[in-house]
C-alpha cells in the first residue's frame, strides 16, 4: 500500500498523471476576486488546477442613472466562496439576477449562483465570506486562506487540516481514494524544487 501511494506521488510530480486545467467564466455583472489554486486572466476569467478548488466571487450590478447629472449606482454583494470539484472542464457561473432596481438590491443581499460544465450542473458549495470594514485594497488571497482555516461550509481542506484534528495528529487510516486526492492536492501546490526533493526521497524507497 505504501509503495503504491509513493508511486502515485511520483507519477503526479513527473507529469505522468494528466493535470488538465479547469477554465472558469463568470457573467458580466460578476467579478472573480481570487481563486484557491490557479490564476486570474481578468476579472471574469480564471484558470485553475484540476480537482477540488474555490472561486471567490462578488456580484457587482449597475443601476443606470436616471439623468445625465447623476452617476450610475453600483450594487455589490458580499464576497461568495464557491467550492467545486472538476477536471479538464470549462465551467460557467450561472446567476438569475433580476433586471429591476429593487430586485437587484434584494439579490445582492443573498446572491445565489450555480456552476455549469458542458451544459450540465456541477456540484458546488457556496458560502459568504464576511468582511468587516472597507474592502478597497483587500488582500483577497489572504482572506480566502484565512477562511479556509476556519469551519466555513465551503472551506477547502488544507494539508494542515487534513493532518491534524483538534490539535492532535490523525492516526486513523485514510481510504485510498481520499489519500490519493490529498496527495494530488499537495503535489499540485508544490513548487518545482520541492517536487525534485520529493522524488529524490521517494525513489530509493520503492
Amino acid at each position: 500500500m505504501k509503495r503504491h501511494q509513493v508511486w502515485i506521488g511520483i507519477m503526479l510530480l513527473c507529469g505522468g498523471v494528466a493535470q488538465a486545467e479547469v477554465r472558469v467564466e463568470v457573467p458580466q455583472d460578476f467579478r472573480i476576486l481570487t481563486v484557491s489554486d490557479g490564476k486570474l486572466q481578468d476579472d471574469r476569467h480564471a484558470v485553475l488546477a484540476d480537482g477540488e478548488q474555490q472561486l471567490l466571487v462578488r456580484y457587482e450590478g449597475v443601476i443606470p442613472s436616471r439623468n445625465s447629472s447623476d452617476n450610475d449606482r453600483q450594487i455589490r454583494s458580499e464576497p461568495q466562496v464557491i467550492r467545486y470539484e472538476a477536471r479538464g472542464q470549462q465551467l460557467k457561473l450561472q446567476a438569475a439576477v433580476p433586471t429591476d432596481e429593487n430586485g437587484m438590491e434584494r439579490y445582492a443581499k443573498v446572491p445565489a449562483v450555480s456552476l455549469q460544465g458542458a451544459g450540465q450542473p456541477v456540484a458546488a458549495v457556496q458560502d459568504e465570506l464576511v468582511i468587516k470594514g472597507m474592502q478597497i485594497g483587500m488582500d483577497w488571497p489572504a482572506r480566502l486562506a484565512e477562511y479556509n482555516r476556519g469551519a466555513g461550509k465551503a472551506a477547502l481542506m488544507t494539508a494542515a487540516a487534513t493532518a491534524t484534528v483538534s490539535g492532535e495528529t490523525q492516526t486513523a487510516s485514510v481510504p485510498a481514494n481520499e489519500l490519493e486526492r490529498q496527495l494530488q492536492r499537495l503535489f499540485l501546490q508544490a513548487d518545482p524544487e520541492l517536487r525534485k526533493r520529493f522524488i529524490g526521497w521517494a525513489v530509493p524507497r520503492l
